[in-house]
């Protein structure tokens, strides 16, 4: 009868370990997808007037470098590095179509208790996008 106490105990730890350990890369997870949703929003309102592509009048216009830089701004001055380890603006952060500001970030969670067996932790990545528009 110990034994299968002993048994069950140990199987109810190794749930709870995991369990933990699960909630705590999705936790990192969402919290960095805030952070990307913030970069992305701050990101887009660096637009510049521009024309159109159907020439229907001035629109916003993005630039991929000053996208990354607003990315990297907002990181700073909200304190997102000392709240992330390895944070990381990744390459694809800037714009596709000159509306659209994408701002790719990447870090890494470290799980607890299970943290020596990925000694590293493990990558999450969020992507979130905002667009830039002008409305009359």
């Amino acid at each position: 009868m110990g034994v299968l106490i002993i048994g069950y105990a140990l199987l109810a730890l190794l749930t709870v370990t995991v369990v933990m350990a699960a909630s705590s890369v999705y936790l990192g997870q969402k919290k960095l997808l805030s952070a990307a949703d913030g970069a992305a929003v701050a990101a887009a309102d660096t637009f510049s007037l521009g024309e159109d592509a159907a020439g229907a009048g001035p629109a916003a216009v993005l630039e991929a470098d000053a996208v990354r830089s607003a990315a990297r701004s907002y990181l700073t001055v909200t304190g997102a590095p000392a709240r992330f380890s390895d944070l990381a603006v990744a390459q694809e952060t800037g714009t596709v179509d000159g509306r659209t500001a994408r701002v790719v970030l990447t870090a890494r969670v470290h799980p607890p208790i299970v943290n020596f067996l990925v000694p590293d932790g493990i990558s999450i990545t969020a992507v979130s996008e905002a667009r830039a528009r002008l409305l009359q």
